[in-house]
């Protein structure tokens, strides 16, 4: 082999190795999210429900909230989809959550990984949200997907549970 060929093959090695870890889960433009040290407290009581079949989030409650107290949170996408999937909880185990904002629309998509689960690897949940004419947001539509550890079901990202 020549030298050209045994470089070629030593980087597209370390390209397939790179790609086995937490890496590829992680949307490129995706920052890590930590949560604040002292959040302020979400008023926002209720929790989003997922439609076991479809992936499809609801958000009982929410824009009303937003509608009646105009929570600064609200002003930023990023704390509105923290706030709105609860991302300052405490998390059992060293949860990462990895948060992306579309450049050109109100999309949020957020990824928890290292999540201490035998079967799910990885969880999405892709937000869209409007803004008022008041500069806050709301809740539009979402799906949550989830991505199943090797053996445990589907190898990408989809509605279906993993097993």
């Amino acid at each position: 082999m020549n030298r050209r060929a045994a470089v070629v093959a030593v980087v597209t090695l370390l390209s397939l190795v790179a790609g086995c870890g937490d890496d590829e889960i992680r949307q490129p433009g995706a920052v890590r999210w930590t949560a604040a040290a002292s959040p302020a407290p979400s008023v926002w009581t209720d929790q989003i429900a997922v439609d076991r079949d479809t992936g499809a989030l609801t958000a009982p409650g929410f824009n009303d909230l937003v509608d009646r107290t105009g929570p600064g949170w609200a002003a930023s996408l990023d704390t509105t989809a923290a706030t709105l999937l609860n991302l300052d909880r405490p998390f059992d185990g060293p949860v990462e959550v990895y948060l992306r904002v579309e450049p050109d629309e109100p999309v949020v998509t957020v990824t928890l990984t290292r999540l201490g689960d035998d079967s799910v690897k990885a969880i999405r949940y892709r937000v869209v949200f409007t803004r008022g004419a008041d500069g806050r947001y709301r809740f539009v539509s979402g799906e949550r997907e989830t991505l199943c550890h090797s053996g445990r079901g589907h190898s990408s990202f989809e509605a279906k549970t993993c097993s």
